[in-house]
C-alpha cells in the first residue's frame, strides 16, 4: 500500500533497482554476476589483432627456413660417423665403431662389472635400509652365476617457445599512455623478447607496443566507488547482540542500552559497519579508486623444456628405478636442431631417437623450436643368480650408485614391504 506522509498526501513506495548509478557509488544486485572485464567491443582495433579477446590465444610463429638434409651437410655430420659435428658438446655423435666394436655386445661390456663379493655387499647394504629383512640370506646365500649387461637410457630434450596475446587492464594511474599515436602494433613473434638460459622453463608477460588506451572502469562505471556488499550502501547492520532492539533485557526484566550499538552514529539497534567503515561505499577494487583503467594487449612468452625417452633393458628391473640412477654418458650432442642418431650400436636406440624426433616435430608444430639436445646414457646392470636353503632366486645391482632391485628376497618377517 501506498505511504502516506506526514501532511496526509501519498508518498509512493520505492523501488529497489537491481543496478544504478549514483553521483557516489554504483550498486550491484548480490544476484547478478559482476563483470569481469570491459565490454570487448569498446576495445580498440589493432592491425594484425582483430581477433584479440580477453582469453589467451597462442599465436603459431612464421615458419623457419627448412633444416638442412643429411646430404647438405659434411659426410661427417649430426647424424653420421666421423668427427661429431651438429654442435656436440660433449662426445659428439656416434661413429661405427663407438665402444671398442660394431655389434651391440659391446655395449654390454660397457663400464665396470661387478665382482660376487661387490654384488653381495651391494645386497647387504640394500638388506640393511629395511627393517623387515632378515641379513642372513644376504650374508649367507651361494651367489651360483652372474650376468653383466647394460640398460641404455636415450633422452631427447626440446626447448621451445610459445607466444599468446589478450587483452588485459590494470588500473589507470596517470601514467603516459602508450598507444596509437606512437606508431603501429608490432606483431606478437615481431618482439625482441628472450629467455634468461636455454634448457630452463620460463614465462615473460609485457604489454605490447602501442596498444594501450584508458577506458572507464566497468565494474563501477566510471565513479571510483561500489556499494559496500554487507551493509548494501546503508552503512549500517543490524545489531546482533540486542537484535536491532538497541536494549539488553536481565533475568530480572531490567533494560539497559545495548553495549555493542549504544555507539552507532545510525541509532539504536544498529551497529556501523565494519567493512565500509560507516560510509556505505568502498573505493572500486578493480579501478583502485580511480574510476578509469589502462586497456592494452599483453603478451606472455612462455619457454619449456619437453624431455622424452626410451629405455632399453635385457634385465628384469622396472624402467622407474633405471631413470632414477645415473651410468656413464656415451653420446650427448645440442644444436638448434638435432638429426636421429644413426650408428649407435644398438639399432633400438637409433629407431627411438627417430620416432621421439618425428614427434617433438610434430607436437611442437604451434610453437618455435629453439634448440634441442639428447644423449645416451649407458646404465651397468648386474643380474645375480642365489641360492639359499631351498629358495632360489635373483637380484639386480644396476647404475653407478649400485641401487638394488630384489623381487624375491627370501628372508622377509612381513609381507607388506616393497620390495626395491
Amino acid at each position: 500500500m501506498p505511504v502516506r506522509a506526514r501532511n496526509g498526501a501519498r508518498r509512493p513506495r520505492a523501488t529497489r533497482h537491481p543496478a544504478r548509478t549514483t553521483a557516489h557509488a554504483v550498486e550491484f544486485d548480490d544476484n547478478d554476476a559482476v563483470p569481469s572485464a570491459p565490454p570487448l567491443n569498446l576495445m580498440d582495433q589493432v592491425s594484425g589483432y582483430e581477433s584479440v579477446s580477453f582469453d589467451a590465444v597462442s599465436v603459431p610463429p612464421p615458419e623457419d627456413p627448412p633444416p638442412a638434409t643429411p646430404g647438405e651437410e659434411d659426410a661427417a655430420g649430426p647424424s653420421g660417423a666421423g668427427d661429431g659435428g651438429g654442435g656436440g658438446d660433449g662426445g659428439g655423435p656416434m661413429g661405427g665403431d663407438p665402444m671398442g666394436g660394431p655389434q651391440a655386445s659391446g655395449v654390454a661390456r660397457w663400464g665396470h662389472t661387478l665382482s660376487e663379493q661387490e654384488a653381495r655387499a651391494a645386497l647387504v647394504a640394500h638388506v640393511k635400509r629395511r627393517c623387515c629383512y632378515g641379513a642372513s640370506a644376504a650374508r649367507n646365500m651361494a651367489i651360483t652365476a652372474l650376468d653383466h649387461a647394460s640398460a641404455l637410457q636415450y633422452t631427447l630434450e626440446t626447448f621451445t617457445e610459445r607466444r599468446e596475446t589478450a587483452w588485459s587492464f590494470s588500473p589507470y594511474l596517470g601514467d603516459e599512455v602508450d598507444g596509437s599515436d606512437n606508431g603501429p602494433a608490432p606483431l606478437p613473434w615481431e618482439l625482441d623478447v628472450r629467455p634468461s638460459q636455454s634448457f630452463a622453463s620460463e614465462v615473460k608477460c609485457q604489454p605490447v607496443p602501442h596498444t594501450s588506451s584508458v577506458k572507464q572502469c566497468h565494474r563501477c562505471k566510471g565513479s571510483g566507488s561500489i556499494l559496500c556488499a554487507d551493509c548494501h550502501g546503508k552503512g549500517w547492520v543490524h545489531c546482533i547482540s540486542c537484535h536491532g532492539n538497541g536494549y539488553d533485557t536481565d533475568a530480572s526484566g531490567y533494560k539497559e542500552r545495548c553495549f555493542y550499538c549504544h555507539s552507532s552514529i545510525h541509532g539504536r539497534g544498529r551497529q556501523d559497519c565494519s567493512k565500509c567503515s560507516a560510509k556505505g561505499k568502498m573505493a572500486c577494487p578493480t579501478c583502485e579508486g580511480g574510476g578509469l583503467l589502462l586497456c592494452f594487449i599483453q603478451l606472455t612468452v612462455t619457454w619449456r623444456v619437453n624431455v622424452s625417452e626410451h629405455i632399453v633393458d635385457r634385465m628384469s628391473v622396472p624402467e622407474d628405478l633405471v631413470r632414477n640412477v645415473t651410468g656413464a654418458v656415451a653420446f650427448v650432442e645440442e644444436g638448434a636442431r638435432v638429426l636421429p642418431i644413426a650408428h649407435f650400436p644398438d639399432e633400438t636406440v637409433n629407431m627411438a631417437s627417430a620416432q621421439l624426433l618425428r614427434d617433438h616435430e610434430h607436437d611442437f608444430s604451434t610453437q618455435r623450436i629453439l634448440a634441442q639436445r639428447h644423449q645416451v646414457q649407458v646404465i651397468p646392470v648386474t643380474g645375480a643368480t642365489y641360492k639359499w636353503k631351498s629358495s632360489k632366486g635373483e637380484f639386480y645391482v644396476y647404475g653407478n650408485e649400485q641401487k638394488v632391485y630384489a623381487p624375491d628376497y627370501p628372508q622377509t618377517c612381513c609381507c607388506g614391504c616393497t620390495i626395491l
